[in-house]
C-alpha cells in the first residue's frame, strides 16, 4: 500500500488529537447514552472510541497505524509469557499457535477486522480463555491463529489461505473431526467462502479444494459472522459499536476487487435458497452467535435459517442488548467479570469434541 499523503495524514492526527475529548464527553454523558444498557463505564468508553475512530479514519489511515498479526502475537505472547511457535505456510500466511502444537484437539481461528485490520490482542486473549476452559473440562486444546492477507488482497485469498492452514494442521496427523473452525466477523466471513466453495466448487478459483480432508470437522463456531448484505449503511447503528456506513465501505471495498462471478461465496444474501445443501457432511454441528443491537443481526438470522434448513446441529444464540462481536470486545475493555457468551461458547466447543470422541467409539 502507499504511504499516506500530507492531508491523509494530517486528518488521521486531528482524529487522534479527538480523542480525549471524546472520552471527557463519555465520562460526562455516557452512562445515559443508548450504547450504555448498564454497562460498566469501561465498556462504553471503550465502544464510544471504537465508534468514534471506525467512523472517521479510512481504510489506508486505519492501516498505517493498525500493525501486524504478527506483531500482535509477539506482543500477547511476551507480556503473557506464552511460548511463541509459527508455522509458515507461504503466500503471505502463517499458523500462529497458542500451546503446544500436538494437543488432541484444534481450533483454527480466522479473526475478524473487516479484511482490513490485523489480529488484535483481546481475539488473542479469548481463545486462550477458551483453552483455559476446555482445560478444566478435561479437554487439551491448541488454537492455531491464521495470519491472512488483508486488503488490497481480496477473495479467494483468503478461503486458500485457510485452505493451506487446515491442510497443514491435517498433515500433523489432526484429523476434522478433531478440528473446529472458529471465526468472528470477517473472519467468519473466510469460512463461509470455504464453506461455499466446498458445496459449490468452481473452476475459476485455485488451488482446488479436496474434500477428503475437509469434511466431518467437529464443529464450526461463527462469532457476528459479517454476511456482507449489499445495502446497510441507512441501518440504526446508535447502540452498535461499528458504524453501518464503514462496514458499508469496507464491504463495496472488498467486492470491487472480487469478480463479480464470485460474489455468492462472500455475500449470503446472494445465494440460492438450496446453498448450503450438503453442510452436514462438512461440519457436525454449528453455533452462530449474535448481538441483538448489532448493525449486522438481521443478515446473520438469515444465515442461521438457511443453514438449520441444511444442517440438523444449527445453534444460535442471541445476546440481549449485545452488539457486533460483544464477547471479544467485552476482553478489549478489559472487564473485570468474565462475559455471559464465555461458558456457553466454551461448553459448546466442549460439547462438540466430546460428541467426535463418542462417535469415533
Amino acid at each position: 500500500m502507499k504511504r499516506l499523503g500530507i492531508i491523509e495524514w494530517l486528518k488521521l492526527h486531528w482524529t487522534l488529537i479527538q480523542i480525549p475529548f471524546v472520552l471527557l464527553d463519555t465520562f460526562l454523558w455516557g452512562r445515559w447514552s443508548k450504547r450504555a444498557n448498564n454497562r460498566p463505564f469501561r465498556r462504553i468508553a471503550a465502544d464510544r472510541m471504537a465508534y468514534f475512530i471506525l467512523s472517521r479514519l479510512s481504510i489506508r489511515q486505519l492501516q498505517a497505524i493498525s500493525g501486524s498479526s504478527l506483531n500482535a502475537y509477539a506482543t500477547w505472547a511476551e507480556k503473557s509469557r506464552v511460548e511463541r511457535i509459527v508455522d509458515e505456510l507461504g503466500n503471505d500466511s502463517c499458523l500462529m499457535w497458542l500451546g503446544s502444537k500436538y494437543a488432541d484437539h484444534v481450533v483454527i481461528y480466522c479473526h475478524g477486522g473487516g479484511f482490513v485490520g490485523p489480529l488484535s490482542d483481546f481475539q488473542i486473549a479469548f481463545w486462550h480463555r477458551m483453552q483455559q476452559a476446555l482445560k478444566t473440562r478435561g479437554v487439551k486444546l491448541d488454537v492455531a491463529i491464521l495470519q491472512y492477507s488483508t486488503y488490497p488482497a481480496a477473495f479467494p485469498t483468503q478461503m486458500n489461505q485457510l485452505h493451506s492452514a487446515i491442510r497443514r494442521v491435517t498433515s500433523m496427523g489432526v484429523p476434522p473431526s478433531k478440528i473446529c473452525l472458529g471465526g468472528d466477523s470477517a473472519g467468519g466471513n473466510i469460512i463461509l467462502q470455504l464453506l461455499g466453495n466446498l458445496l459449490h466448487p468452481s473452476s475459476l478459483i485455485a488451488p482446488s479444494i479436496s474434500n477428503s480432508v475437509l469434511s466431518n470437522f467437529a464443529g464450526i463456531c461463527l462469532i457476528s459472522p459479517w454476511t456482507l448484505p449489499s445495502s446497510i449503511r441507512d441501518e440504526d447503528d446508535s447502540f452498535d459499536l461499528v458504524p453501518a456506513g464503514t462496514l458499508s465501505q469496507w464491504m463495496d471495498t472488498y467486492l470491487a476487487a472480487t469478480p463479480e462471478a464470485h460474489h455468492v461465496y462472500v455475500q449470503h444474501e446472494s445465494a440460492p435458497q438450496n446453498w448450503y445443501d450438503g453442510l452436514d457432511k462438512i461440519a457436525q454441528r454449528i453455533l452462530i452467535t449474535a448481538g441483538r443491537n448489532e448493525v449486522l443481526y438481521g443478515s446473520i438470522v438469515e444465515l442461521f435459517e438457511a443453514m438449520e434448513k441444511a444442517h440438523p446441529d444449527v445453534e444460535m444464540d442471541v445476546q440481549e442488548n449485545g452488539v457486533h462481536c460483544d464477547v471479544m470486545f467485552d476482553i478489549a475493555a478489559k472487564s473485570k467479570i468474565p462475559h455471559s457468551r464465555e461458558e456457553i461458547i466454551a461448553n459448546w466447543l466442549h460439547a462438540s469434541f466430546e460428541l467426535a470422541v463418542n462417535d469415533e467409539l
